[in-house]
């Protein structure tokens, strides 16, 4: 069986190289070098995309290659105390009874684990298998951007394991397709009087998470905190906005956010019981942000504000962004079928960049929803640009492979794996569309939160899956 002492060291190995999405140059150098020392064919494509060869254990030379997939890339969030520098500094683990953490920040066992369980497979001598064909992919996490750049040949196998799933016992086989949206409003800004004070408002303590795997739980997303903060408080103050920001990623959901507000002096001890008396609503009001913190503090920090008519603009277009599910299935009990992740709000070149992160079962839901944003930015006066997006993968329950994977956990376990569609994507939707006829499922152990700093791995279901794997090959 395949053992997870060597997939943790493969791991633990993994974590110390820096690999935030489109920085993954030192993770592809150390597994060519890898691939070098074990004198394995290894190659790159010009997206930056990394195939591994691995031969066939004896008598199984001729068996029909499977291709185990990966990407290199990380999440790299942390907590706002950490000092943690992810250009530079390897993740630091800690191994808390059942569960292996990382201190302060996101594990990237989302997909460091992925990549390990390949490694250690194709070390271990005494696992058959067939030829192996290890894709190791870049920049899952922005945008798919190595699955969509995969050109046909890079690969020759027929049948893919992906290996970025996070729930051990299930076996999945389809996914939401996606894009991003972004919303440009131009900002009107004014010289801020001198008398005036600056005050920083922020909204942290939220949960954050994956944006397709947690967006059901209704979990704070602090961009639609601020904005009702910002709202509420345009009934007895007239502030001017200095500054804004929110979010971190496209597909996590934002743990933080903060406005720079100007206000005359005097302000400051009613502001700041408002703030209080909002925290007290708030707690209540997000039942699941039990560590939900408004925090205000004077800066000395000086910018040029926007106009009075700009700053209620911008609070309208914040309080109208829509955020969490749309839709669920009709077909499945309990799957959503249409969410949309209010992302990021950013400054950027005298405008305000709000990204949507949209996921959908359905062509048509997704293209419903990426028109719901285009009349927003219509009526707002910001302008509207939507990435091309990805496309969903359409489930096949006739799969040999599926059929074979779960014919393989009943006979180890005594009962049948959970078969289900997901609706966070994955990279299979991309791979399936540009290689029609593919046969892939996906799987892993289980990782939860994702996207966050309270991303964990469960090392027991760790055990579980390296003993599924390796019979999967037998």
């Amino acid at each position: 069986m395949l053992n997870r002492t060597a997939v943790l060291e493969h791991f633990k190995r993994i974590s110390q190289i820096p690999r935030c999405s489109k920085q993954e140059e030192k993770i592809c150098k150390y597994l060519l070098d890898w691939a070098k020392d074990r004198g394995l064919a290894a190659y790159t494509d010009p997206t930056g995309n990394l195939l591994i060869q691995i031969p066939a254990t004896p008598q199984r030379e001729n068996s029909p290659g499977i291709v185990l997939q990966a990407h290199l890339d990380m999440v790299c969030e942390k907590n706002p105390e950490s000092p943690h520098d992810f250009n530079h500094d390897p993740i630091q683990l800690i191994e808390e009874g059942d569960w292996l953490k990382a201190k302060g920040t996101t594990l990237g066992a989302d997909n460091g684990i992925g990549i390990a369980l390949a490694l250690a497979l194709a070390e271990d001598p005494k696992i058959s298998r067939p030829p192996l064909e290890l894709l190791f992919t870049v920049d899952e996490e922005t945008g798919l951007t190595g699955a969509r750049g995969l050109e046909p040949g890079f690969f020759s196998g027929r049948t893919l394991i992906n290996l970025d799933s996070e729930d051990d016992g299930v076996l999945t086989i389809g996914c939401a397709g996606g894009r991003d949206c972004e919303l440009r409003l131009p900002l009107a800004r004014q010289t801020t009087p001198d008398e005036y004070r600056h005050y920083r408002l922020t909204v942290s303590g939220l949960r954050g998470g994956h944006s397709g795997v947690d967006i059901h739980e209704q979990r704070g997303n602090a961009n639609v905190i601020l904005a009702q903060v910002l709202h509420k408080l345009t009934a007895s103050f007239d502030f001017q906005l200095a500054g804004l920001q929110g979010g971190s990623a496209h597909n996590a959901i934002p743990r933080a956010a903060e406005a720079i507000l100007a206000l005359p002096p005097g302000s400051e001890p009613t502001l700041m019981a408002e703030i209080v008396s909002l925290t007290t609503e708030l707690r209540k009001t997000e039942s699941q942000e039990p560590t939900l913190v408004l925090e205000l503090a004077e800066t000395s920090e000086k910018a040029r504000t926007c106009t009075q008519e700009c700053t209620l603009k911008i609070i309208d277009l914040l309080l109208t962004a829509p955020h969490g599910v749309i839709a669920h299935s009709s077909t499945v009990a309990g799957l959503v079928e249409t969410s949309l992740n209010f992302a990021t709000i950013k400054e950027r070149d005298d405008h305000l960049v709000l990204l949507f992160s949209l996921r959908s079962d359905r062509p048509a839901g997704l293209s419903a929803l990426t028109d719901r944003l285009a009349a927003l930015a219509r009526l707002s006066g910001a302008t509207f640009t939507a990435s091309p997006g990805y496309p969903g993968w359409q489930p096949d329950y006739n799969s040999p492979l599926l059929a074979r994977a779960s014919q393989v956990y009943q006979t180890l376990y005594g009962i049948p794996p959970k078969i289900e569609v997901i609706h966070a994507g994955l990279e299979c939707g991309l791979i399936g569309a540009a290689n029609p006829g593919m046969d892939m499922i996906s799987l892993g152990p289980t990782i939860k939160n994702p996207h966050s700093p309270e991303e964990k791995l469960d090392l027991p279901s760790l055990d579980r899956f390296c003993r599924f794997l390796s019979a999967l090959f037998g």
